[in-house]
């Protein structure tokens, strides 16, 4: 059955998911109701949406004084570089260096995205609460005592898990000599509050600007010292939290050869510098969906600085809590989410519609949730978004069974490897002798059955015959029935 459904607003909440440790990020939380949708909660039309956007309160980054501090050291340290490692210093020009972007995901790194842009230069020179970036807009902030100078680039979604997994590697934007190189400092704050004990970089470029690279990891820095040249692209560390930081990110900075701010974003309101410093610059907007999935809670949980609860899983059982989500980069107001939802055959089972009613924000949610009922048939069910011309899918399995049958508190196993070919490997927990062992198809039709031959730690599991797709690997013992995705390729 496909229905769509009109959004309409009845009320706004505001709450937060975020633990009180978080003392400087809070999540707000707003509801869009549906007239439709409150009428008749059937099976399988979705609930209100709810968003959630992150707001980071930023009392101090760099101040002025520590920015003076940093810039004089650099100098002495470019002096002696210029007696020590003559030979190291990259060619003089006039022209300033064209940049490219300063992160890039770990190699294998295969989500949709993992970062957003929350803050932006500050370009009113007035002080507290009085912004504007070089779009004229006010994605920035400032204090009581000085205005944001730089570039925030943070993890989205799941900072801290993301920080742990170290998705987020920071390279040089341009040619350059290091000129300040800062490590061994704690990389878990939580409070930004001035703390000049920072992670991180400063190069100086070919025409004597400089880049400030903040916030690294502990001990994820270049092997490189100051002094030593490094090419654009070439890895200079992780990103973390340390320093003046309340949420793993990179602070990128840059200043002219006469030590004054630049922005590298050309724009309307950019009052530093008259063109790009980018080689391509980015949109001020980048409508993106960084992660599609399924949780078994309607909540987000973070508390500082412990990697995130997600709640996240892709099994569901008859009488669970169904909970779709996407993380969103840069939430355009008035542009217009297509969502659907395919059955095990891969037909249209349901698709609704959403369109953004909210003030454009660049770090934010989407969710609906289900309960899960005999509708919701056995096999694997396809969620599908699109949005501004792009399409993000997550699959996940719907068992057909009352909730319980899952042991999804015990260790679970694993398949090696998956995607597979002709034969994988199942292991991680004791398997008795008499356990089946079933893959069924998309459609929940068996196609195999293994009965385990003596009581192991792993099982070498067949897939001759199989054709290349989805199919789920069930074990079924005297505690229950485990299940696995299995994908099988060509």
């Amino acid at each position: 059955m496909t229905t769509t459904t009109k959004i309409m607003v009845l009320a706004i909440a505001l709450t937060a998911h975020s633990s009180g440790a978080f003392s400087q990020v809070e999540i707000k939380i707003k509801t869009w109701p549906n007239t439709e949708m409150n009428a008749n909660h059937t099976s399988y039309i979705p609930s209100d949406v709810k968003a959630g956007f992150l707001h980071t309160m930023q009392p101090n980054c760099l101040s002025e004084a520590e920015r003076k501090l940093l810039m004089e050291e650099a100098d002495r340290n470019f002096e002696m570089i210029k007696r020590n490692k003559p030979d190291q210093i990259i060619q003089r020009i006039a022209m300033p260096p064209a940049f490219i972007w300063p992160v890039q995901p770990k190699a294998g790194f295969n989500d949709y995205g993992y970062f957003t842009v929350q803050n932006l230069v500050d370009h009113n020179a007035s002080f507290p609460n009085q912004l504007l970036d070089y779009n004229c807009g006010n994605r920035t902030y400032d204090w009581a005592g000085g205005n944001h100078a730089g570039t925030d680039i943070i993890y989205w979604p799941y900072p801290w898990r993301r920080m742990d997994e170290e998705v987020m590697e920071i390279r040089a934007a341009a040619d350059g000599n290091i000129i300040i190189k800062k490590d061994g400092f704690f990389d878990r704050m939580c409070v930004n509050a001035g703390n000049p004990n920072w992670n991180g970089i400063v190069l100086q470029h070919s025409d004597g600007s400089r880049s400030i690279y903040m916030h690294f990891k502990n001990g994820g820095i270049t092997n490189k010292g100051v002094g030593d040249a490094v090419a654009a692209g070439e890895y200079l560390g992780l990103a973390a939290s340390s320093g003046s930081s309340n949420w793993p990110h990179l602070h990128f900075e840059v200043s002219s050869s006469t030590l004054t701010p630049m922005d590298p974003y050309q724009g309307n309101c950019n009052s530093m510098n008259p063109i790009s410093l980018w080689q391509t610059q980015h949109p001020y907007n980048v409508p993106t969906v960084n992660r599609i999935c399924s949780k078994y809670r309607t909540i987000d949980y973070y508390s500082c600085p412990n990697p995130e609860i997600t709640f996240e899983r892709d099994t569901f059982s008859i009488g669970d809590t169904l909970s779709l989500w996407l993380y969103v980069r840069d939430l355009v107001q008035n542009t217009t989410f297509q969502l659907e939802l395919f059955n095990p055959s891969n037909q249209l089972a349901n698709s609704w519609s959403f369109t953004v009613p909210w003030a454009t924000w660049p770090t934010s949610y989407l969710s609906w949730y289900w309960m899960v009922d005999p509708w919701w048939v056995q096999g694997w069910w396809k969620f599908k978004a699109t949005w501004e011309g792009n399409s993000y899918e997550h699959l996940f399995f719907m068992t057909g069974q009352p909730s319980g049958m899952i042991e999804t508190d015990k260790p679970s196993f694993r398949l090696f490897p998956n995607p597979a070919r002709e034969s994988t490997m199942l292991s991680g927990r004791s398997l008795q002798k008499g356990d089946l062992i079933f893959i069924s198809n998309s459609l929940g039709q068996i196609s195999k059955t293994y009965a385990v031959p003596d009581d192991s730690n792993e099982m070498a599991i067949s897939l001759e015959g199989l054709k290349s797709g989805y199919y789920t690997l069930s074990v079924k013992s005297s505690i229950g029935t485990i299940y696995k995705p299995l994908s099988i390729i060509d």
